[in-house]
């Protein structure tokens, strides 16, 4: 033996009295794991189902975005592709235009914003007279 000897074995017999409510007693143990295996995989195959529902999703998601990225693709290379033949067939004169655009449009929002952010300051509470 592995580990000594520990006397003599008895052998599990059914038909005795004190081995009868054991068995018993174990087979209802063996039942309650089985039981409890039993909700156990349950869990797990809600958990698993929960798992591939979300891959579905994910990949239906996923498949859109790179439709979606492919078009943002087209759209950005024609504009490139416009800038291009803008720039080599003189467009130095549209460019300082556009620049110029630019910058009055940031200027206007600049002073629209002060004016804005000065008249919130500028504001009281009405006093009431007593």
């Amino acid at each position: 033996a592995l580990f000594g000897s520990r006397g003599p074995r008895q052998k599990f017999n059914p038909a005795d009295s004190n081995g009868s409510s054991t068995g018993s007693l174990l087979e209802q143990q063996n039942n309650d794991m089985i039981q409890d295996l039993e909700g156990k995989v349950q869990q797990l195959k809600e958990i698993s189902t929960d798992i591939g529902s979300k891959v579905s999703e994910s990949n239906t998601l996923l498949g859109s975005m790179s439709t979606e990225f492919d078009k943002a693709k087209g759209v950005l290379s024609g504009t490139m592709a416009k800038l291009n033949v803008m720039v080599q067939t003189g467009g130095g004169r549209h460019m300082c235009l556009l620049i110029c655009v630019v910058l009055f449009f940031f200027l206007l929002m600049w002073g629209l914003y002060g004016r804005a952010k000065r008249g919130a300051t500028v504001t009281l509470a009405p006093e009431i007279e007593t």
